[in-house]
């Protein structure tokens, strides 16, 4: 038997060198992978058993839990049009046990709002949020204009929640637009900033501007004039659109994206209570000597990089005119990149790779992902270890996923048996190794290491594959989850036929597989159990 499985595993190891295009053009040993498609994606949030909850500009909050779910966690109500909508979630660190989130939405009386929510815990409701359950955080932000609301929220290492809010495009109080609107100069306002509030909306006691002369704004969304607002963390930003927290720092510590307007897109490390200058200056550079930056406003900060729009892009790449999405690579994840910081450009359709040898310098990352490309970007579980997952609007929309291939090691490898143990059945409840039923031609991304006794150093498995009550006559694919493309049948059958065959496969960089019914139309349900590993 030994013999026959290890013959196998040789055929399809061969068939490794037919791998499938992807959208991108990554560096060699990634590969670039569509995960779903959703419209027009706007921000995504891993829950601490491997969900992926993805925002829509649209309204609705989507759970990704192996595949798409069909129903929706969450449709808000609201005011859309421009860059208004459902722009930033972020998951509560104690999530396992309240099941809360947080969300950046344009309330439909046209303002922008923060909101905490929980998901029920009622067993059959686990993917759905409770409508009910919505405590307002920060409101009335301005969106006088629709565009330029940011809208990105992240809770740091300190435990605190973090938002950006742009300048609204026009000045909230009826004062000039674009590069003359000076509403981010106003302190007394929640337009412009980086917030930091408590995860139930209070005032952290190390919050930069507290005590006299200080007021919460988190319900009119501003105070008086002379006021400063007591949820500022930073101020002087244009549209900080994403940012991004290092998780390699000892503390909090993040990035922030603010798009530029005609001229400068630029990259800031955040500080507490800093100006970084907008609408004095876009970048380092001055955008306006009038209204309140007439005197010069002392102590802006620069931007630790920046790139001008047109020619003479990052990386030599031109017409990169308009920063988005952001994310720190963990240490010792990918080798040669610890210390790194990717970010995305919406025009170009780019990904580069920041680093810092004295001066920040960018090289390229992923180049040819198309126009309107990375909006959001996070490093998110990928079976054994993690991958750089990123949204576009492109293609109708899709969250797509960077990962690094693994070589896989030479020589023999020896057989292990195990006690007979299901990894995956559809015919179970949603989740990551449930239901629902694979649709026809749709892949499915199943974990195996790690589970029932596999080690994550398995090469691969002996398994027994299983289809319940496919809707028409077909074949089964499965094949390593890191989309190597096998081209065989795992397993042939006929409509509405339960069928099972055994098999030894390949296992993908993260210890898992990928499964496809090749069926016209309809779907299968499958069953996979694990019987022995090879490594």
């Amino acid at each position: 038997m030994v013999p026959r499985m290890l013959r196998h595993l040789v055929l399809l190891g061969m068939m490794l060198g037919l791998a499938r295009i992807g959208y991108a053009t990554v560096p060699a040993g990634f590969s670039d992978t569509l995960i779903t498609s959703v419209g027009a994606p706007t921000a995504l949030a891993f829950t601490p058993d491997g969900r992926m909850l993805i925002t829509t500009q649209g309204g609705t909050l989507r759970v990704w839990a192996g595949t798409l779910l069909p129903t929706p966690a969450l449709t808000l109500s609201l005011c859309t049009g421009s860059e208004r909508g459902l722009l930033g979630v972020a998951v509560d660190p104690g999530f396992a046990a309240n099941r809360r989130i947080y969300l950046f939405y344009t309330a439909s009386t046209c303002v922008n709002r923060v909101s905490r929510f929980s998901f029920f815990s009622t067993p059959g409701q686990e993917n759905q949020v409770d409508p009910a359950s919505e405590l307002i955080l920060v409101n009335n932000m301005p969106s006088p204009a629709g565009n330029h609301n940011a809208g990105d929220l992240h809770i740091g290492k300190d435990g605190y929640l973090y938002i950006s809010i742009g300048d609204g495009g026009c000045d909230y109080a009826g004062g000039g637009c674009a590069g003359s609107n000076d509403a981010s100069r106003d302190q007394h306002e929640l337009t412009g900033k980086i917030l930091r509030i408590t995860l139930d909306g209070n005032i952290p006691p190390t919050n930069p501007f507290q005590g006299a002369g200080t007021a919460r704004c988190n319900v009119n969304g501003g105070t008086t004039a002379g006021t400063k607002c007591q949820e500022t963390f930073a101020w002087g930003f244009r549209n900080p659109f994403r940012f991004a927290m290092d998780p390699n720092a000892a503390g909090t510590r993040f990035f922030i994206n603010d798009v530029g307007q005609g001229l400068w897109e630029e990259i800031d490390e955040a500080q507490a209570g800093a100006d970084y200058g907008w609408n004095c200056r876009e970048g380092a550079h001055v955008n306006s000597t009038s209204g309140p930056c007439n005197p010069t406003p002392p102590g802006m900060v620069d931007p630790i990089f920046e790139y001008p729009h047109g020619t003479g892009g990052p990386a030599g790449i031109n017409n990169c005119n308009s920063i988005t999405g952001g994310a720190f690579v963990p240490n010792g994840l990918w080798p040669g990149f610890d210390g790194t910081y990717l970010f995305s450009d919406f025009v170009c359709g780019a990904i580069f790779k920041l680093t810092q040898a004295g001066t920040w310098s960018a090289t390229s990352f992923a180049t040819s992902l198309g126009g309107s490309s990375a909006v959001h970007m996070a490093f998110g579980a990928w079976g054994t270890t993690q991958a750089l997952y990123y949204t576009i609007y492109a293609e109708g929309g899709q969250v797509r996923r960077i990962p690094r291939r693994v070589p896989r090691p030479g020589g023999p490898l020896d057989f292990h048996t195990v006690a007979p143990c299901r990894i995956a059945d559809t015919r179970l409840g949603f989740g990551m190794q449930g239901g629902p039923a694979l649709a026809s031609g749709v892949t499915r991304t199943f974990q195996v290491a790690g589970l029932c006794g596999i080690p994550s150093t398995a090469s691969a498995v002996q398994l027994n594959v299983t289809v319940a009550s496919p809707s028409t006559a077909g074949f089964l694919r499965v094949e390593p989850g890191d989309d190597a493309a096998a081209s065989t049948s795992v397993l042939n059958f006929a409509a509405g036929a339960n069928r099972a065959n055994n098999a030894v496969l390949l296992l993908g960089t993260a210890g898992d597989l990928a499964i496809t019914p090749v069926i016209p139309s309809g779907s299968a349900h499958v069953a996979v159990d694990v019987m022995g590993y090879f490594e």
